[in-house]
């Protein structure tokens, strides 16, 4: 079957990385990427222009970049260079309408609607709305604080009474690694590595921060932004990494498919998978080369995910 345009490229692509691979692989990997790049295309015909514009994916060139911290504590690994082919990777997180489109479409239910529960965090300050919606009282606490909550999962975050109303350019959150293998396969995406989740975000440069070496106060959210809550994902556009992905800092911790072993849990059977980016609970020393380790089963109002395209 002949193909062209964009997805000959990316077949052009597909086959220079793996031109030593043996002949009937290339022919499977090929096989692979043409069937992930049609469901991409459907899941895409399914969005209306506004949501369509919440699904687009940057390129980020093949080449050498700058991964680990320059002086690692805790979890960090240490600075290091690693060569990555091309990929595509999502401008933005995936957000609640995207993640909507894809329940309505397949019926799939999340871990947290079939466990019953889901973590939910609280910040230091809170803006809420008296019953008439006409008075915002803010409240103040002297910590951060999160309980598991009954009901607590995509659609209502922070449990029964809450909603994503008015939140549709919002991340989805209160996914489980599962849940957001589950949406990477069937719309043709999967997870980015830790890899390439930096790369992306620290360019061919190796910032620390989206948009250079030297904090920016209000160029993403997070704790002092004094939010407590998620925000639109393109609202610190001005903000942007130089590649053009947004939102890569604070909002919401991002999965991987990757995972390692903390030192706390050396010699446990436990599995650890990295998450990135901090969240709007995070201060203001989070960098892109942190690691969260989080169990896979971990569902939060401050997880979310990004995609990459085959």
């Amino acid at each position: 079957e002949e193909v062209e345009g964009d997805e000959a490229d990316e077949l052009e692509e597909v086959i220079e990385v793996i031109d030593d691979v043996d002949g009937d692989e290339v022919i499977e990997v090929i096989d692979e990427v043409v069937e992930a790049n049609r469901r991409a295309e459907e899941f895409n015909r399914l969005l209306g222009d506004r949501d369509t514009f919440y699904n687009q994916y940057v390129h980020i060139p093949e080449g050498d970049y700058i991964v680990g911290s320059p002086a690692p504590t805790g979890h960090e690994r240490p600075e290091q260079v690693v060569r990555l082919g091309p990929f595509r990777i999502g401008e933005f997180p995936i957000t609640n309408a995207l993640f909507e489109a894809f329940v309505q479409e397949t019926g799939y239910r999340t871990v947290a609607e079939r466990t019953g529960f889901g973590l939910v965090y609280k910040g230091r300050m809170q803006k809420v709305m008296d019953k008439n919606n006409c008075l915002v009282r803010f409240h103040f606490f002297p910590c951060i604080t999160h309980d598991r909550v009954k009901g607590a999962c995509w659609f209502q975050p922070e449990g029964p009474g809450s909603t994503i109303h008015q939140k549709r350019n919002h991340p989805v959150v209160q996914v489980t690694l599962e849940d957001a293998m589950a949406f990477t396969a069937w719309t043709g995406r999967r997870l980015p590595t830790e890899a390439e989740w930096e790369a992306a975000t620290r360019t061919s440069k190796g910032y620390v921060l989206p948009w250079g070496n030297e904090w920016r106060k209000g160029c993403c959210n997070i704790d002092e932004s004094c939010i407590a809550d998620t925000t639109p994902v393109n609202k610190y556009r001005e903000c942007a990494v130089i590649s053009g992905v947004l939102d890569v800092m604070g909002n919401v911790l991002e999965w991987t498919c990757d995972s390692f072993e903390p030192r706390y849990s050396e010699g446990s059977s436990q599995r650890y998978c990295i998450a990135k980016g901090g969240s709007w609970i995070s201060e203001s020393d989070v960098r892109l080369f942190n690691r969260f380790p989080l169990t896979p089963d971990i569902s939060s109002n401050i997880l979310g995910f990004r995609s990459v395209l085959y």
